[in-house]
């Protein structure tokens, strides 16, 4: 599937929502540092006897379609219309894409025509995240209203977030919606915790000093890392030898505890309730991943990857702050295995999903194969 990252899409479960409210609110704020392009849609169904999908009779704006799709840009002012909205709020420009339902890849490759490339785009719609992969689909449901109209009930499942709005505000503001790189991104309340408190002895040197893309393998993670989260702070021992990152160093609380015990300090000194913990060896962050294993973890206490094979991924995971007591009670006890927490907690298990980006750097064949794919992988683009 065709995948748009400057794009975000703006969905709903039904009617009163805020949904043309949080897309202006994310064009106010980002108007007057990114050229932002509006974009409504209305997917139509012209068999004839289906009811309108905006939700009323008589507008004319399903019956007037003739062909498989229209586009027509706004130029009027109208603050009762939602694409004259999207203006108002700062919006370079704003499109209207009325199109049959069954012809939404084509509307949309022709939508794609007249869009700038990288111009960064807001969305609303349902029914046009069957055709590609935004860098965000975020959907907004009614507290009060618990029925799902068709066109979100067939693409619900795609969301990075699902919003509630209860006529008053969303329960997920705005503003933690951000721009990296030309991409929309979701900046969590959560922490990431890179763990970088081993003695790299299979390695022969500091892993996390490794050269990658021209900077140590760590500010290559922590660059991944930030934006996406409150906070990044990294689990060692020395401080001062990781100075050069400018995050906050937890050391361990004792030492010569194992990762358990990093685990332990950093889930203590967190300030956030949903933390993500990795090591320093896995040079990809698999963002994608990492936000779907948060919205897991509403009611979990570890959300953990693992292959087919059974094996648990404990340091690329979702940890609740609460999981420190547990840690806490089996170092007490002498214990160092992590894998003691899952007996402990309220676990979730995933699927790793496609491991073709995930490495873990070990040995130095290791790196030096990564570093010869990377550098492959580069010369493709």
């Amino acid at each position: 599937m065709l995948r748009k990252p400057n794009f975000i899409i703006v969905g709903s479960t039904g009617r009163n929502t805020g949904k043309t409210e949080f897309a202006c609110r994310l064009i106010k704020q980002y108007s007057s540092q990114h050229t932002i392009i509006g974009v409504k849609v209305v997917a139509i169904n012209r068999k004839e006897g289906d009811s309108c999908p905006r939700g009323g009779k008589g507008c004319g704006v399903c019956s007037s379609l003739k062909s498989d799709y229209e586009i027509t840009e706004e130029t009027v002012i109208n603050p009762t219309k939602d694409t004259s909205r999207m203006l108002l709020a700062g919006a370079s420009k704003v499109f209207f894409l009325k199109v049959d339902k069954n012809c939404l890849e084509k509307g949309f490759k022709a939508l794609l025509e007249i869009i700038p490339e990288g111009t960064m785009v807001i969305c609303e719609s349902n029914s046009i995240r069957k055709v590609f992969e935004p860098g965000l689909f975020l959907v907004i449901k009614n507290a009060e209203d618990r029925t799902v109209k068709e066109s979100c009930a067939e693409v619900i499942q795609y969301a990075n977030k699902v919003i509630e709005f209860n006529n008053m505000s969303w329960d997920f503001n705005p503003d933690r919606i951000l721009i990296k790189n030309n991409e929309w991104i979701v900046q969590e309340k959560a922490t990431a915790i890179i763990l970088a408190g081993g003695k790299s002895s299979r390695m022969g040197e500091d892993k996390y000093l490794l050269p990658v893309h021209g900077q140590p393998l760590i500010q290559y993670i922590i660059k991944q890392l930030q934006g996406h989260f409150d906070e990044v702070i990294i689990g060692a021992n020395d401080p001062q030898r990781f100075a050069f990152t400018g995050l906050r160093v937890v050391p361990d609380m004792e030492q010569d505890k194992g990762p358990l015990m990093g685990i332990y300090s950093c889930l203590m000194a967190s300030t956030n309730d949903i933390n993500f913990i990795t090591a320093c060896d896995i040079p990809e962050m698999n963002t994608k991943l990492i936000h779907n294993m948060i919205n897991l973890s509403v009611d979990y206490d570890i959300v953990m990857p693992v292959t087919g094979n059974d094996k648990h991924e404990p340091l690329y995971a979702i940890y609740r702050k609460s999981v420190a007591q547990h840690a806490h009670a089996i170092l007490q006890n002498d214990g160092r295995r992590i894998v003691q927490l899952l007996k402990m907690s309220n676990v979730k298990l995933i699927d790793f999903q496609d491991r073709g980006w995930y490495q873990n750097l070990n040995v130095k064949e290791d790196y030096l194969q990564y570093i010869k794919e990377s550098s492959c992988n580069q010369c493709t683009k």
